[in-house]
């Protein structure tokens, strides 16, 4: 019994609302069970029993049990699935963009050792629309089974171009730092703010696209399909 953390209730509740937090359970569903666990630990404080004895000392696993045998509803946000695609789907604008910027595509406002402030931004807009085209089509034919899908890329087909449009002025300023220097680390920074801006811009399209869900009203999961009786 000594090895049992004493718990207090509020940290039990902490850790068990964490746990369902990250995996997506619905608010409202959360709330319920929150309600429920609060209700039978308070319950049980009352009886001389704690939270560790109750629980045990996984209160992780104990939450996702209470989760499962729940049946609660889950957010679908997906987001590693969806931000993989993403990332990986924009690689060939990259890779694209970057022989356009870097003159291994023959473009003939690059041709000169020093490039006017024009032909910078013509070629940084370039690489930016190649990245939201690449990433857009990529999510799209990967990924349109998953609910609301063609409202996430609706909504990332307006917030990953602002994206774009914020971070291409710290990119080029970057590259201005560095002499529009072609090292593989330069290239990597600068292909990293790219990836940083396209993800942010992916989660809260995921985020906007699925507000229905976290709503009242929204749709369940489907549960797995009941047994016909014999």
């Amino acid at each position: 019994m000594s090895e049992i953390p004493l718990w207090t209730i509020d940290q039990a509740m902490a850790g068990a609302e964490r746990e369902w937090r990250r995996l997506h359970v619905h608010p409202a569903d959360l709330a319920g069970l929150s309600r429920d666990l609060r209700d039978d630990l308070t319950a049980a404080w009352a009886e001389g029993v704690g939270p560790a004895e109750l629980i045990g000392t996984d209160v992780r696993g104990f939450a996702r049990r209470l989760a499962d045998e729940a049946r609660v509803a889950r957010v679908p946000f997906e987001f590693r699935r969806l931000l993989l695609t993403a990332v990986v789907g924009a690689l060939p604008g990259i890779l694209i963009g970057y022989a356009i910027v870097f003159a291994h595509i023959p473009v003939p406002a690059l041709q000169t050792q020093q490039p006017g402030t024009g032909a910078v931004l013509t070629a940084y807009t370039v690489l930016a629309a190649l990245v939201v085209v690449s990433s857009l089509l990529t999510v799209w034919f990967r990924l349109r089974d998953l609910p609301s899908m063609g409202h996430t890329v609706l909504g990332m087909a307006l917030l990953v171009p602002l994206a774009g449009v914020l971070v291409t002025p710290v990119t080029m300023g970057f590259a201005a730092l560095v002499d529009y220097s072609d090292a593989l680390p330069v290239v990597a920074i600068e292909c990293g703010m790219v990836a940083a801006a396209l993800a942010g811009a992916t989660i809260l399209a995921r985020r906007w696209s699925l507000r229905g869900w976290t709503a009242t009203g929204r749709q369940p999961l489907p549960a797995t399909p009941p047994t016909s009786p014999a």
